[in-house]
Order: C-alpha cells, then structure tokens, then sequence
C-alpha cells in the first residue's frame, strides 16, 4: 500500500469510527428519550387507575396476609387483629384481620387495586412499547429537523430564480402581464418599449423567437419595420398587398430616393452621416469631410432629383470637373481646383461609401417618413438584404433605419402613440446606425419597441465601441439569453442575470489517533454568487434560455416550442385573410 492509499484508508477509517460512534450516541439519546416517555406514561396511567389512598390500604393489606400467613401457626385465626390509622375516620384503629380482608376487598380499594392489577397484566407492556416507538420516532424527527435546521442557506439579498411557470403566474396575478409571451411566459405590461434583446450563437433559436414574436404584432395590429438580413422573415410574413419592401436589388421594392427624406437642411446631414464610415476616435480627414461633400452634394439636387447625375458627380467625373461642382457651396473650402490632391481624396473616399446608391432607380418616389406618419396604416416596411447583398447594401440600410428612427422621433410624445417595432435580428451585421444609442434612450414615449439580436458583445463593440456598446446593452431591459460559445459574453450574461449574497453553514471535521482530537466545527458564512454561472450558458440547449424581465422580477429559464412557419402555412393564413375568415 503507498502512501496516497495509505492516508485515504485512514482518512476513511477514522472518519467512519467517528462517524459511527456519533451515530451511537444519537441512537442513545433517541432510546433514553423512548424509555423516558414510555416510563412518564406508565406513571401516569397508573395514577388513573388507582388512588394513592388505595396504595395505603393495599400495603397495609399485604401486611394482613403475611401476618395471617405467619400467626395461623401459633394462634387462632380469629385472634389475629391489626391495628392501622383510617384515612376515613382520620383515626387509629383496631380490627380483626379477616375483617379488614373482607372490607378491603368488598370495597372500593380492593376494585381499584384489581383494576390495576389487570392493566399491568394486560395493558401495561402494550402501551408502553407503543409509547417508546412514538417517542424514538418523535425524537428522530426532532433530532433531524434540528441538524437540518443548523445547516444554513439562505439568501440575503440580491435576485431570483424561479421555474417559467411560476414566473407567469406571479405577472398574473400583479396584473402585470403584457399581450406578448413566449412559450407561455409573457413579457411585463408595457415593457415592450423598454426593448428586448437577444443574444446566442448561431442555431440557438433567436430568429425561431422573431418567429414567435411576429405573428402576435400582426395580430395586435402594430407596427413593424423588419430588417430582414437572410430573406427568411420575407418569405414567412410579407403580404404584397399591405407591406412595403425596400431592397433596391428586388423587383418588387419600393421606388426611395434620399431626396423623398430630406425636409429641413439637417435632414441632408442625417442621411450623409449614414454613408460615412468616419469614427471620431481615428478622426479621418477624409472620412470627415466625405460626410460633408455628400450632404452639400445632395443639396445641389435637391430640386431635380438626379441620382444619375449625383453618381455621376461624385464617382465619375475628374477631379476638375469634381471641383467644379461644388463652387459656391460649403465645402468650397476644401474642394478646389487649387488643393486636387485633397479633393481627390475626399471623392474616393466618397465614392466608395455610396456605391449603394447606384442602385436606386430614378424617378423613386417612396418616402419613408410619409409612411410612417400615416396612422392609418397597419402595413409593415421590410428591409432586406441577401447575405451577398448585405456588404453592398449595409449603408443604404443603415440610412433607411436612421430616417424612420427620426420619423420615430418627430411624433408628439403627449398623444397615445400606438407601438412601432423595430425589428433588428443581427444588430451587428448592420453598419454604425449613429441614431440607435439616442432611439433606446429616448424612444420610449415615442412609441418605439427595439428588438435586437446579436451573437456575441466583441461584434457590436467593433462597431460602436466599448463604452457605447455597454451603454446600449443596458438599455434593454428584457433579456432572452440563449447558448453562447464566448467566454466573455458568457460571463457578462451571466453578470447580467444578476448575484446573489447567501449566508450558509460549513462544517468542518477533525480526527486524530486519540478520540478526543475527534470533532466537528460549524460556521456561519457570508458569501456572493453569480446566480447562473457562465459555463451553465454556453451548455444551453438548442430553443433554451435564461430571461430577465424588466424590472424587479425574478429570473426564469425557458425552454421554447420551434415555430414550424414554412410558406404553405403563410399562403394558407393569406387566403384566409383574403376570405375575411380571419384579421389581422
């Protein structure tokens, strides 16, 4: 035997013989406990059954008949008398014994004593093993309880956990449940506008909850615009005859030039900034000034329109021509004939950030804030882009996204504005939406509700940095965190999720050669946890996730149904809805 065995064996050994003689000792404390009852009980049955007066009269009885036992050998029978004090008569007095026999037996002391006599026979025993069972269970209960008792673990403060199912009933019952759940669990009232964010790897079920979550806009007849960046939310919920798609690479898109948006001078700003990849932090000349050229550059035809000519403009034409242009302008500082060199380089940085705008068929005359200021329209705007689309088209998204973010902006916030949705399944394929960290913030009187999802933090952090994407994170106040292979998104969830502070026992034991080194330490212990830890997200199951609501509610795991919505299904509800067998 080595010595690692060697130490586990004794180890094991003394831990057992200490184990065992503790065991030993409860045992006695639950027997001497049983006994003692079981002994109480005999006691006081007996004291039911007889008087202590007739206990007197018994003992002086037995002494009669060792007496009669005793003097029948030397006297006669009726010579033998006892001499007793009489309780009755409070009295000492002289009596024959045979006398004091028969009275003794013929009155009540002697039916007591007989009493007595059978219930030792014939009951005693019985009870009193009955009694002791009662009093070892009793006692092991007890002993029990108390030893779970001592071992402490409760929470101090911080948040919950709860099962799905007693999370809805809780948002019931306080009247807090909004018209909007998932897999029975609804979202807290009017919570919607606080924002619902998604996160999860790919495959984990964040488009299957988009595709829970669409059917019930539909029917509650919100709003919605839906960027769309695989196609799938197109080919499941766009009616043709309501909805509008902007994709200018589809047959069936609406007509949008960037003129049909631009209603004041800062409009024309708000667009250019949208087709900029200027980030303050590198602060790039070019970048900078490429923003201006093209808020100038669409000024210049705002009256005609021409987005043939503005290409042409921009990307096409030399660099005096390019100069020639913007003479008499804003920007006529920094393009000039005299500085070509600069001017070239603010046109091909330009040129290549609006390269989606070649796209764009000319006489287009959808406006995107005219849509969205009709109130009587339950139609939704989809903006789409197939994944060898999404690279070309990223700036001509982001820009449609900034302007119905701003139409967002423009409505009264002290009339009943009624839920637009904003539907952004991967927020971080997008370019920079500059207006979106403004819009978490602000766009809850507006009637705003931003539903985002994304894969993992880093992706949204190359995009809009760390500072601003923490800020932003924190504006959804509905979570739905489902399985995630980042460790550091992982144990940010989990931050997220919230901690708990326990205090709890720890029991400590000691053991040596001699027995009374034998021993068993407990303490009390305040610590903090994290209430789901990281690795238990990235082992989610597919369809799984944790859940923070808004506000103070606890938080839940919930396990979704797949949302089987394929195109038979769509075409079917469309036929119904053209029947008027069912409504939105």
């Amino acid at each position: 035997m080595n010595f690692q065995n060697q130490g586990n064996f004794t180890r094991g050994s003394q831990l057992f013989a200490h184990k065992l003689r503790m065991f030993g000792q409860g045992s006695t404390n639950v027997f001497i406990i049983g006994l003692g009852l079981s002994i109480f009980w005999i006691i006081c049955r007996l004291y039911q059954k007889v008087f202590l007066s007739s206990l007197y009269y018994f003992i002086i009885e037995r002494y009669v008949q060792l007496k009669l036992a005793i003097g029948e050998h030397f006297y006669d029978i009726d010579q033998i008398g006892i001499k007793f004090y009489s309780l009755r008569f409070k009295k000492w007095m002289h009596l024959n014994a045979q006398d004091f026999l028969h009275e003794f037996y013929t009155g009540q002391h002697g039916f007591k004593i007989q009493q007595l006599w059978e219930f030792l026979i014939n009951s005693a025993l019985l009870e009193g093993l009955i009694v002791f069972a009662i009093g070892v269970i009793i006692s092991i209960v007890f002993f029990t309880a108390q030893g779970k008792n001592t071992i402490i673990k409760a929470k101090i403060r911080g948040a919950d956990f709860v099962r799905s199912r007693n999370l809805a009933k809780m948002l019931k019952r306080a009247k807090k449940a909004s018209k909007i759940c998932f897999a029975g669990l609804p979202l807290v009232k009017n919570s919607e506008r606080l924002h619902i964010l998604i996160t999860g790897t790919t495959g984990t079920g964040k488009t299957n909850m988009l595709n829970e979550l669409l059917p019930q806009i539909r029917l509650h007849k919100d709003r919605a615009i839906i960027v769309d960046t695989t196609g799938a939310f197109t080919d499941r919920f766009f009616d043709p005859k309501c909805d509008k798609l902007l994709n200018p690479l589809e047959k069936n898109s609406e007509q949008w030039l960037p003129w049909n948006d631009c209603f004041e001078a800062a409009d024309f700003h708000d667009i250019a900034s949208s087709f900029s990849n200027y980030t303050p932090k590198l602060d790039d000349f070019f970048a900078k000034n490429a923003e201006l050229v093209l808020s100038e550059a669409l000024k210049l035809y705002k009256d005609d329109k021409d987005i043939i000519k503005l290409i042409h403009t921009i990307i096409y034409s030399d660099n005096r021509q390019f100069a020639k242009a913007f003479r008499n302008t804003a920007v006529s500082g920094i393009i000039s004939e005299s500085a070509l060199e600069t001017s070239a380089g603010i046109q091909s940085t330009l040129g290549k950030n609006i390269t989606s705008l070649q796209y764009l068929k000319p006489g287009g005359s959808f406006s995107i804030k005219e849509w969205f200021s009709n109130s009587n329209e339950t139609s939704w705007l989809f903006i789409t882009a197939n994944p060898n689309q999404r690279a070309t088209l990223c700036p001509l998204i982001s820009a449609w996204i900034s302007i119905a973010i701003k139409a967002l902006m423009c409505r009264n916030p002290n009339h009943d504005n009624k839920n637009m949705w904003f539907i952004l399944d991967e927020l971080p394929a997008l370019q920079k939406v500059s207006s979106l960290p403004v819009a978490l913030a602000e766009s809850r009187k507006y009637g705003g509700c931003f539903v985002a999802g994304l894969q993992n933090i880093h992706q949204l952090e190359a995009i809009y940095g760390a500072a601003e994407c923490a800020s932003m994170l924190d504006l959804f106040n509905s979570k739905f965190i489902f399985r995630v292979s980042d460790q550091v998104t992982a144990y940010k969830s989990a931050l997220t999720l919230g901690e708990q502070e326990i205090i709890e026992t720890q029991e400590n034991l000691s053991y040596g050669s001699n027995t009374m080194r034998d021993g068993v330490n407990m303490n009390n212990v305040e610590r903090k946890k994290i209430l789901v830890m990281p690795s238990e997200i990235m082992n989610l199951p597919d369809l799984t996730c944790y859940v923070k609501l808004a506000g103070n509610f606890p938080i839940t795991k919930l396990t979704m149904q797949l949302q089987n919505l394929n195109t038979a299904f769509v075409w079917g509800y469309k036929l119904l809805k053209k029947l008027k067998l069912v409504e939105y």
